[in-house]
């Protein structure tokens, strides 16, 4: 749920960071009339996809900058997985609703709720730096979610200019 919320918070009518319109009121409009039954799925897909694009831009195309929507990471393609069976189920949880119905206030705090941590990243650049991860530190699952946790509890406290949240992939 996380990979969802940060998402949902860099939509237009939250903190605007990739100007994607998926669940607020333009995109309710939009998608609801090309995708009756699974506009919300949808709308969260095409948010993943622009977060992605936003991400990428701000690491500078270095494959090194492991973010939360980075191809090294697993999560992009956890929650594509996820929203593709809510999609085949038809039935959608709370989490749709919430996040629909989300302001900028309620986001930034249900994200450092979710995480549960508030990590003291460093600014280098463009970016927020967590520190480093190993390849072998990737296969870790716990070391994964951990991970997952850090990046998605900085994006709560980045207002303007954005700042991608990252760990240097340590070779």
């Amino acid at each position: 749920m996380l990979i969802l919320g940060v998402a949902r918070l860099g939509e237009a009518d939250l903190a605007g960071w990739w100007g994607s319109h998926g669940l607020d009121a333009v995109g309710r409009y939009v998608l609801r009339r090309a995708f009756k039954r699974t506009w919300q799925v949808a709308a969260l897909e095409l948010d993943i996809l622009s977060a992605s694009r936003r991400h990428d831009e701000a690491a500078d195309g270095r494959a090194t900058a492991l973010h939360l929507f980075c191809d090294e990471l697993p999560f992009r393609r956890w929650a594509a997985a996820w929203l593709a069976d809510q999609k085949a189920r038809g039935d959608r949880g709370s989490i749709f609703g919430e996040l629909e119905s989300w302001n900028l206030a309620e986001a930034r705090t249900s994200l450092l709720r979710w995480a549960g941590c508030e990590p003291a990243p460093e600014v280098v650049g463009h970016g927020l730096l967590l520190g480093e991860l190993s390849p072998a530190e990737l296969r870790d699952e716990q070391v994964l979610l951990s991970s997952a946790r850090l990046l998605a509890a900085c994006y709560p406290a980045i207002d303007s200019p954005f700042r991608v949240p990252y760990f240097n992939l340590r070779s």
